[in-house]
C-alpha cells in the first residue's frame, strides 16, 4: 500500500461497535440523520456541511444492529463515531479492486454509488403524491386500494400521514430550541396510528434474521447491499423504538410498501406495470403547459401483425415524444456486483430503447398516424423505468446497436447517433421532478440532443419552481396537509 494510502479491504473495524450500548448508538445516527434533512427533502448541501452523506448513516445503523450486545452500558462518543466513519469512507470494496484492474472502475463506483444515494433524494411530497395515486388505482383490470387494504389493514391515507409526520418533525428545520416538547407530542400522534407503526417497526433481533436471511449471512454484502431499514424504518431495542434515519420512513412507505403489496405475486405485480404505471403518466403529462395533443397507447398494424405504440404520445408544437413505462426495479445483486445480473439489466434497456426506436421507425414508415405529421428529428423516445438500476449507459447503447445489427444485419452512424440522441432511459423520478413543477420533460431532451458528450449522461432533469405547481399536485399537497393538520390537532 503507497505512504499516505488509508484505504482497506476489512470490514473488522464494525466490530467496535459491540462496545457501545444500542441507545447510544441509534440515538448517535438519528441526530445526524435530523441535520441533513430540512422540512422537505434530504438536502445534500446539509450532509456536505454535516460532512456525513445518508448511505454512510444507513450503513452505520445497520451494522449497529448486527455488531450489538445486551447490556453494555458504554455510549458511544463523537471520536468514536467519527473513527468508524472515516474507516467506512476508507473502506475499498474486492470488486472495486477487480473494476480498477479491468478499467472498469469509474462506470462500477458510478453505479453502486448511486444505487445507494439516489433513492433517498428529491421531494419527499412528490413521492408521496406518486404512490397516492398508485396506492388508490382502479380500474376494470385492477384495484389497487382493495388490494392494499387487504395487505397491510389500513388506507394508504393513514401510512402518508404517519410518513408527513416523522420526517418534518425530525428535520432540522423541526429542531428548534424550546419547541423539543411539542415535536416529541407531534411525533407520538404519528406513533399511535397502530396499524402503520406495527407495519413499519421490527424488533432487532428480528432485523438481524432478515438481513442475514437476505444475504446469506456474508457481512460483505451488508455493506453495498439494500439496509433493511429501508422497509422497516422503526428498530425496537428492549425499552424503546429508534428511528435511525427518519428520511427513510418516505422510502418505506413508496416503494416498499409496493415490493411488499406485490411480493410473490407476479400477476399483480404485471397488471400493475401494465396498467398503473402507464396511467399515471398520462393523468400528469396531460396537465403539462405546451402540450397540445396526447394520447394513451393503440394498436397499429404492420402487414397482418398487429403492434402497440408506446404508452404515452405526448406532442408540444413540432414535437412528439413516445413515453414506454417499465414497472422495473434493479436486483439486489446488482448491489453484490453481480455481472451476470448487471449485463441482464443492460439487456434489458437495450432491448427497451430498441422497442421504441422500432416505434418511430413504424411512424415514419406510415404504420400509424399521430394528430399531424412530424419529422422524424423532432420525435424522441423515453423508456420511463419505476427505479434506475443506474447501470452505465454507454454499455446499454453499445448493446443495443450491437443486437439491432443482429435484427437487421446492418447500421449505419446516422442511426447510432440518432437512437443514441433520441431514445432515453431515464427514471420515472426524473420525469416526475419536472412535470410536477409544472414543465415539461422536452426540454431536457432538446438540451442535450445536441451534445454527443451528454448523451451517455444518466440524469437529464433540470428542475426549477418557476412554473409553479402542476394542479393535480398542487391538489394532493394541499389535501394531505390538511389531512396531517386534522390528525395533529384531534384530541
Amino acid at each position: 500500500m503507497p505512504d499516505g494510502d488509508l484505504t482497506h479491504s476489512e470490514l473488522s473495524f464494525f466490530k467496535e461497535l459491540e462496545q457501545y450500548s444500542f441507545d447510544s448508538k441509534m440515538s448517535m445516527c438519528q441526530r445526524f440523520a435530523s441535520r441533513i434533512m430540512s422540512s422537505s427533502e434530504v438536502d445534500m448541501l446539509l450532509a456536505f456541511n454535516q460532512n456525513i452523506m445518508p448511505w454512510e448513516l444507513e450503513t452505520f445503523a445497520a451494522f449497529s444492529v448486527i455488531y450489538d450486545v445486551d447490556n453494555v452500558g458504554l455510549d458511544i462518543d463523537m471520536a468514536a463515531f467519527s473513527r468508524i466513519i472515516t474507516k467506512m469512507r476508507n473502506y475499498w470494496h474486492p470488486e472495486l479492486m477487480i473494476a480498477e484492474a479491468n478499467g472498469t472502475y469509474a462506470d462500477t463506483f458510478m453505479m453502486i454509488s448511486a444505487l445507494q444515494q439516489f433513492p433517498v433524494q428529491g421531494v419527499f411530497l412528490q413521492k408521496l403524491f406518486r404512490y397516492n395515486y398508485i396506492f388508490n388505482f382502479s380500474n376494470s383490470n385492477i384495484n389497487m386500494k382493495e388490494e392494499f387494504c387487504r395487505k397491510f389493514i389500513a388506507s394508504y391515507i393513514d401510512f402518508e400521514v404517519f410518513a408527513f409526520i416523522v420526517f418534518v418533525y425530525c428535520s432540522k428545520d423541526a429542531n428548534i430550541k424550546g419547541q423539543e416538547v411539542g415535536r416529541q407530542r407531534m411525533l407520538e400522534k404519528a406513533f399511535k396510528i397502530d396499524q402503520v407503526f406495527k407495519a413499519l417497526c421490527i424488533e432487532k433481533e428480528t432485523y438481524k434474521n432478515e438481513l442475514a436471511a437476505l444475504y446469506k449471512n456474508n457481512v460483505l454484502d451488508y455493506y453495498y447491499g439494500l439496509k433493511i431499514q429501508y422497509v422497516y424504518p422503526l428498530v425496537s431495542g428492549v425499552d424503546f423504538t429508534y428511528i435511525p434515519s427518519p428520511y427513510l420512513v418516505i422510502n418505506a412507505v413508496t416503494e416498499s410498501l409496493l415490493n411488499r403489496l406485490t411480493f410473490g405475486n407476479k400477476k399483480l405485480r404485471n397488471v400493475f406495470g401494465k396498467e398503473v404505471i402507464e396511467n399515471y403518466l398520462f393523468d400528469i403529462y396531460k396537465e403539462v403547459p405546451g402540450v397540445t395533443w396526447i394520447s394513451p397507447e393503440f394498436t397499429y398494424n404492420v402487414g397482418r401483425e398487429e403492434k402497440l405504440t408506446s404508452d404515452v404520445l405526448v406532442a408540444e408544437g413540432n414535437y412528439c415524444t413516445f413515453y414506454d413505462t417499465k414497472a422495473l426495479s434493479p436486483s439486489l445483486k446488482v448491489r453484490q456486483f453481480d455481472q451476470e445480473e448487471i449485463n441482464k439489466e443492460i439487456e434489458i434497456y437495450a432491448k427497451n430503447i430498441l422497442q421504441v426506436y422500432q416505434q418511430i421507425i413504424h411512424y415514419s414508415e406510415g404504420c400509424f398516424n399521430l394528430d399531424k405529421s412530424y419529422e422524424t428529428t423532432n420525435i424522441f423516445g423515453v423508456v420511463a423505468v419505476l427505479e434506475d438500476a443506474v447501470v452505465p449507459r454507454e454499455k446499454v447503447y453499445s448493446k443495443a446497436f450491437e443486437m439491432w445489427v443482429e435484427k437487421v444485419g446492418s447500421i449505419t452512424e446516422s442511426e447510432r447517433d440518432y437512437i443514441h440522441s433520441h431514445v432515453k432511459v431515464v427514471s420515472l423520478n426524473q420525469i416526475e421532478r419536472m412535470v410536477l413543477q409544472n414543465a415539461s420533460f422536452l426540454t431536457c431532451l432538446l438540451k442535450q440532443v445536441g451534445h454527443s458528450e451528454q448523451w451517455d449522461n444518466l440524469t437529464y432533469e433540470t428542475p426549477n419552481k418557476e412554473h409553479g405547481l402542476l394542479p393535480i399536485y398542487q391538489k394532493f399537497v394541499s389535501e394531505i396537509k390538511h389531512e396531517v393538520n386534522e390528525h395533529l390537532c384531534d384530541k
